[in-house]
């Protein structure tokens, strides 16, 4: 497990890296998101650059909005980040006026893959000042012992603060 090095101060709200790992990539699920919302409302303030990672072993239907399949092409993908930036930026302006939002940058990952992994490089290629992910309640503590828990993983192995939002 990695450790912040206490005597390098952390960046300034307004000059942070946060990633917020999300579980929809749909217009209706990102302004659903308990995790975004919270991050919105509690943590980020405009400057920060904000990294939207969805990550999915198998991107599909439930994910990404009908039509979609865990078939995609790279340019699918991309017309899907877009997307997510759009809808996440708008979301901002909602939260901060037009002003806020001229200097927020919004960035979206779409990847195929195992979120822990995913989620993991980006915070260390990125030296993320937080990374901001839900829980949901409802998986036991045998499942999760079994399977993993995302959230559990990312506390463990981060050096960069992890945030936990409980979901639904």
């Amino acid at each position: 497990m990695s450790t912040h090095n206490l005597s390098q101060p952390l960046p300034l709200p307004g000059n942070r890296t946060i990633i917020i790992g999300i579980d929809s990539i749909t217009k209706h699920g990102l302004q659903s998101s308990p995790v975004l919302g919270w991050a919105m409302r509690q943590f980020l303030v405009p400057g920060d650059t904000l990294l939207v990672v969805h990550a999915s072993k198998s991107l599909d239907s439930n994910a990404a909005g009908a039509g979609y399949t865990n078939v995609m092409s790279p340019e699918l993908l991309k017309t899907l980040e877009h997307t997510v930036e759009g809808v996440v930026r708008d979301m901002c302006r909602n939260a901060w006026g037009d002003a806020g939002v001229e200097s927020q940058k919004v960035k979206a990952h779409v990847v195929k893959g195992d979120p822990r992994d995913t989620i993991k490089t980006l915070a260390t290629e990125e030296n993320a000042t937080a990374v901001i992910v839900g829980r949901r309640g409802s998986v036991g503590a045998v499942k999760r012992a079994l399977l993993g828990s995302v959230s559990d993983f990312l506390a463990r192995e981060l050096s960069a603060t992890v945030i936990i939002v409980k979901g639904d």
